[in-house]
């Protein structure tokens, strides 16, 4: 048994006696919450893969730089100390017009970061409410076999199968030069595509195709929209890809999001098409905080895709009837039914998470039911009407849900093309 599943045991049966204790207590004032560690917070594992040059490192830097103060949003990202400090230097790297672009990942220098999602809640006090784990491979691991003997590439096939969701980084600079008529850059996206989705065919995890270096491709069509259609219907020659977004899409959740880690107007491709810094170049990082956001809905959505539609229905139809019980149990009663339904034993064991992944479920069946504003209103409703029975660190962890659904919802709405499979 893993630490980690001792650690939603202990959850469980803490919880458990918690509410025992509370039944037998003469009702009192409800204390101030306390901010919380990150014991018992759900941790979503991401894996992500590109060949070398892609921009990996560039976005993973510019996505933490933006993402680590609060920047009008509702949470922001912590890391650990020594994290932090790699990822600064690497942004750093990124701002100096005059320094070189960060180095690579080297092939045995696979790189795991761990950050903390954290929110207020509304007695003011900070909740550490979820925890994404990055993990970075080399991209020369992909395309060329390690040494013999090496168990690199059963450590990655291992951790694809245990990721929650998977990021697939395609180099818009080889885009660029297909599209330019270049041999060099069809072949070079053909290579890493077959090598990339060889190993996401064989399991279904929810999957972001991220394409870096959005800022080279402004000038391909009309508008952004009409411009990933473009690359779109590029990628869609290359049978694995094709058979992903195909066979796969009734069962998982693929996204196609065009990203830049600096913008159009702070490096150039040069004589030799290398990507050279301008002296006096202006950092707009463009939609670097998607592939984040993204990951914590898909899974759900990907839950539910995979859950039988009938027996979703019954149970969310007793949902409805639970008038005399308080929202929160009920949704967590549903979480963990939907949980065991998909064999996610591990986070049934949590009520935190199944309590999530029951309003989640809810929230979505609403999607389908109703048009847009008819479910905002219901589940602001719901959520009001819960409010009362709802720890605070749960409605803190509810409310950066609804942000993450709604940031990838706006991508969705300026650019429908990003949405290649999964129930939209």
């Amino acid at each position: 048994m893993t630490v980690f599943t001792l650690v939603l045991v202990a959850v469980a049966v803490a919880a458990v006696v918690l509410v025992v204790r509370r039944r037998h207590r003469a009702p009192r004032q409800k204390a101030e919450p306390a901010p919380r560690g990150t014991e018992g917070v759900p941790t979503f594992r991401v894996v992500t893969l590109g060949p070398r040059g892609s921009g990996k490192t560039l976005l993973l830097a510019s996505m933490y730089h933006q993402m680590q103060t609060w920047g009008g949003r509702g949470y922001f990202l912590a890391a650990p100390r020594e994290q932090v400090a790699l990822l600064n230097h690497w942004f750093t790297e990124v701002e100096d017009s005059g320094r070189d672009w960060p180095a690579g990942t080297a092939t045995a220098d696979t790189r795991e970061f761990t950050f903390a999602v954290k929110t207020r809640g509304g007695s003011g006090a900070l909740h550490t409410v979820l925890q994404l784990s990055y993990l970075d491979y080399a991209g020369t691991l992909l395309t060329q076999p390690p040494e013999p003997g090496s168990t690199l590439w059963k450590d990655l096939d291992d951790r694809i199968e245990s990721a929650d969701a998977l990021v697939a980084v395609i180099d818009g600079h080889r885009v660029r030069q297909w599209l330019d008529g270049k041999r060099e850059g069809q072949m070079g996206l053909q290579h890493a595509l077959t090598a990339m989705i060889s190993r996401m065919l064989v399991v279904e995890k929810p999957v972001t195709f991220v394409i870096t270096k959005w800022d080279l491709l402004r000038d391909v069509d009309v508008d952004e929209d009409s411009r990933l259609r473009t690359v779109r219907k590029l990628l869609m020659t290359n049978q694995g890809f094709r058979d992903l977004v195909q066979e796969h899409t009734g069962r998982r959740v693929v996204r196609l999001v065009p990203v830049s880690a600096v913008g159009p107007a702070f490096a150039e491709l040069d004589e030799s098409g290398a990507m050279t810094k301008l002296p006096d170049g202006l950092l707009e990082p463009t939609n670097v905080d998607v592939p984040i956001a993204a990951v914590v809905p898909d899974v759900f959505e990907q839950i539910m895709l995979r859950l039988d539609q009938a027996k979703l229905a019954a149970e969310l139809a007793r949902l409805r009837r639970q008038t005399r019980r308080p929202p929160a149990e009920a949704f967590a009663e549903v979480g963990a039914t939907l949980l065991r339904s998909t064999n996610r034993v591990i986070g049934a064991l949590n009520p935190l998470y199944a309590s999530l992944v029951g309003l989640a479920a809810t929230d979505l069946m609403r999607r389908q039911e109703q048009a847009a504003a008819t479910h905002e209103a219901h589940v602001t409703r719901l959520l009001d009407e819960a409010e009362s029975h709802i720890e605070e660190f749960q409605l803190a962890q509810r409310k950066v849900i609804r942000e993450f659904r709604s940031r990838v919802d706006v991508l969705e709405g300026r650019i429908p093309s990003s949405r290649l499979g999964g129930t939209p």
